[in-house]
């Protein structure tokens, strides 16, 4: 049940995505259905080429930019101040329909948190065994989830998963997005909340609810910007203060050893290896001391 205190709060959504307007469309026609309206909707796409046929005129349509990273800042710029809270969806979420209701209560109830991340029903991009989820199927689990009761349960934690992060934006004033990481912005949400910790506790928050279908990207996957991405964005994050040591060092390690493996032997030999190259000119560009991570839009 909503409280008078959590109505006061107003709630803004932000949406970035390129090259999908099937999935942006699907995505826009389910957050109607949302039990509080937000005081604003922004699309944040790079040219209208990017937006689906039809579309809620309730919706803003911000455009010039590319990359993640700078295109929830433009959304936020054109945002302005009229939001407390700020939801980001990725265009492959399917949200449920209570969500912003739940994430306006959560922050009511604990003024001491700054950012939030939903309970993730499934995560195609991360279950190799499932694969992209089908549409239908995300909203039956969703749909299904509805009918569990609300339990308030939350834990604390480090980190936000960008298919749905939510941030109290009056209590981190003036924090964006790392405008250095171009394009798919690897670690970009790591990052983000990284600097929210600095303001207030992060939450993983049981009762906001979504499925990320993990759909295929709306172009072929250039794996050796990926790679370079994956050594050279940790280091730059440490450069910049937001990763200490440790964690950059982990952030490399990990799936740098994953391509190395895996471009010996298996299925992703091919890939891999070109990703492993994409590794060895962001450490090269390292040794000489260039910390570049905007070259990948170069590669």
């Amino acid at each position: 049940m909503t409280t008078a205190h959590s109505r006061a709060l107003t709630a803004a959504i932000v949406i970035a995505s390129a090259n999908r307007p099937e999935l942006l469309g699907e995505l826009t026609a389910r957050l109607a259905a949302q039990t509080i309206t937000p005081v604003a909707k922004i699309l944040s796409v790079p040219t209208a080429e990017s937006l689906p046929d039809e579309i809620d005129p309730s919706w803003e349509v911000v455009t010039g930019t590319r990359g993640l990273a700078a295109q929830r800042n433009a959304g936020l710029a054109a945002l302005g101040d009229r939001a407390d809270v700020v939801l980001f969806f990725d265009d492959d979420a399917v949200v449920r329909r209570d969500f912003v209701e739940r994430a306006l209560e959560f922050f009511t109830a604990h003024p001491e948190c700054v950012g939030l991340t939903g309970r993730v029903l499934l995560d195609g991009a991360a279950s190799k065994s499932y694969g992209e989820v089908p549409l239908d199927e995300a909203d039956r689990l969703v749909e299904r989830s509805e009918r569990e009761p609300l339990t308030g349960e939350f834990t604390r934690g480090r980190t936000l998963f960008g298919a749905n992060m939510v941030f109290h934006r009056t209590k981190a004033p003036g924090v964006l997005f790392d405008a250095r990481l171009p394009l798919y912005s690897w670690l970009e949400d790591h990052d983000f909340a990284r600097r929210l910790m600095r303001h207030g506790f992060l939450a993983h928050v049981e009762d906001c609810v979504i499925v990320h279908r993990g759909a295929a990207s709306g172009g072929r996957t250039n794996h050796v910007r990926l790679g370079y991405s994956q050594l050279m964005n940790p280091i730059h994050l440490n450069r910049t203060g937001s990763f200490p040591l440790w964690l950059s060092a982990w952030e490399i390690f990990r799936p740098t050893a994953k391509n190395v493996v895996r471009s010996v032997i298996g299925p992703e030999t091919s890939w891999r290896r070109e990703r492993l190259r994409g590794n060895a000119l962001a450490l090269r560009d390292v040794l000489r001391g260039r910390i570049t991570p905007e070259r990948i839009s170069t590669l």
